[in-house]
């Protein structure tokens, strides 16, 4: 059978026996509202486990919403602010008593124009909006400490508003199971150090022994980082949630969700599932995986969420055939340089537990694949640097299938081809 690879702004045509192939595995496409502001009104107007939000409020109260920062432009909130903004006025909240929040996590301060760029020219105009910085200690206050032992600090202006609003999108997450929902407070707008205790939750309780087998996309339950972070927001209490889900093709709300912070956003979780989980009766030994093209294959910091994805639809001791083109290198210095830095994954697990950065995670969960795994990588990468990742390069799907071949004594083994492993998540066993 014949199927297409994106590759960049191209794409390769592979060619693999048919009776070989155990699926192709995609997602079921998202049909997209006619208008993305009336389905953001509609939801609103019918929220979940809650009154709505015109009916929450009363004038004089100071509210806050919580929104996505530069890196989260893909959930549209310069569309969510407006009804939401809306429905507060309806409820007697003046513009003066609302403050936006941009939950930069302990990522960097906003320019003047991004600001713009996140929430829209009118509302820029008329609603301030600040940045939360992690690391400004006398800008936190401590609510309490969760049953992980996290002691959890928010920022000073979500904490004393009278009224906390969350905004974000819902995807799957690596960490938290999904983005959106509780994420908009741990770690949007949550001190430095209660960042990174909730996040070494990724990394097995007892040290030496890597990766936290419970924290994974797509899971909630027993996830110690989920957990944590819903442990944090109780304190926090937030009153009424707004999030969206993407069509990633068209770029557009395909569906929002709003109302109780916790079951509006399981609503929209199940949306998701139903669109971008694909079952599976079984891993394969062999997974041909494209990142889905440009942009999601633009470095490979951002190759890590296919390679994330194809794994679990790999039988451990397989071969992983990988395509990003990474036409911008690696693309973060944290994820580069837990390569550099370190030759081998127990220096790399106990770097991350002295000092916890997401792109050292991401990188060195990467190479706790390549080592269990076998991956050919058709990359612009140079060969030394796939080299490094514990991968092996290649110049062309012939090449990887001559050497998968090669490895199963000349025959084709079963397969999964994954057009796009960027955004599909395989549930093995389901």
């Amino acid at each position: 059978m014949q199927c297409k690879l994106p590759y960049g702004d191209s794409e390769y045509i592979l060619n693999y026996p048919e009776e070989k192939v155990k699926g192709v595995l995609e997602g079921v496409a998202m049909q997209c509202p006619a208008s993305e502001e009336a389905e953001v009104s509609r939801a609103l107007e019918n929220p979940v486990d809650s009154a709505p939000l015109s009916q929450l409020v009363k004038k004089g109260e100071k509210v806050c919403i919580i929104i996505g920062d530069v890196t989260r432009l893909w959930v549209r909130h310069h569309v969510l602010l407006p009804p939401i903004i809306n429905q507060l006025n309806r409820g007697g909240i003046e513009d003066k008593d609302i403050l936006i929040v941009s939950a930069t996590g302990d990522h960097r301060e906003h320019t003047s124009e991004e600001h713009r760029k996140l929430v829209g020219d009118d509302i820029y105009r008329r609603i301030k909006v600040t940045d939360h910085r992690a690391q400004a200690e006398e800008e936190m206050v401590k609510l309490g400490t969760t049953a992980y032992g996290n002691e959890v600090l928010i920022n000073r202006n979500v904490v004393e508003a009278d009224r906390v609003i969350l905004t974000g999108g819902i995807v799957y997450h690596f960490l938290a199971g999904w983005g959106g929902g509780k994420k908009a407070l741990i770690p949007g707008v949550a001190g430095y150090d209660t960042i990174m205790s909730n996040h070494t939750l990724a990394l097995h309780p007892e040290p030496g022994k890597g990766i936290n087998p419970e924290v994974r996309a797509g899971r909630l339950e027993g996830n110690p980082c989920s957990d944590d972070m819903v442990q944090g927001a109780s304190l926090v209490g937030p009153d009424f949630l707004v999030n969206s889900v993407i069509n990633e093709t068209e770029h557009k709300i395909a569906l929002a969700v709003a109302g109780n912070y916790l079951t509006a956003f399981n609503r929209g979780c199940q949306f998701v599932d139903q669109h971008m989980a694909v079952k599976i009766d079984d891993p394969a030994p062999l997974v041909i995986a494209s990142c889905g093209g440009y942009p999601k294959d633009i470095n490979f910091y951002q190759t890590y969420k296919t390679i994330y994805n194809a794994h679990f639809a790999l039988q451990k001791g397989g071969t992983m055939i990988l395509l990003s083109e990474s036409r911008e290198d690696i693309g973060n210095d944290d994820f580069a340089s837990i390569f550099v830095d370190f030759d081998n994954n127990a220096d790399r697990e106990a770097s991350l537990r002295r000092q916890y950065t997401i792109g050292g995670y991401m990188g060195y969960h990467t190479a706790v694949i390549a080592a269990e795994n076998r991956v050919l990588a058709l990359t612009g990468l140079e060969k030394e640097k796939v080299a490094k990742m514990g991968m092996t390069a290649v110049t062309s799907i012939d090449q990887a299938l001559e050497m998968v071949r090669e490895k199963f004594g000349g025959d084709f083994p079963d397969a999964y081809i994954m057009p796009h492993g960027g955004t599909t998540l395989p549930m093995p066993g389901k």
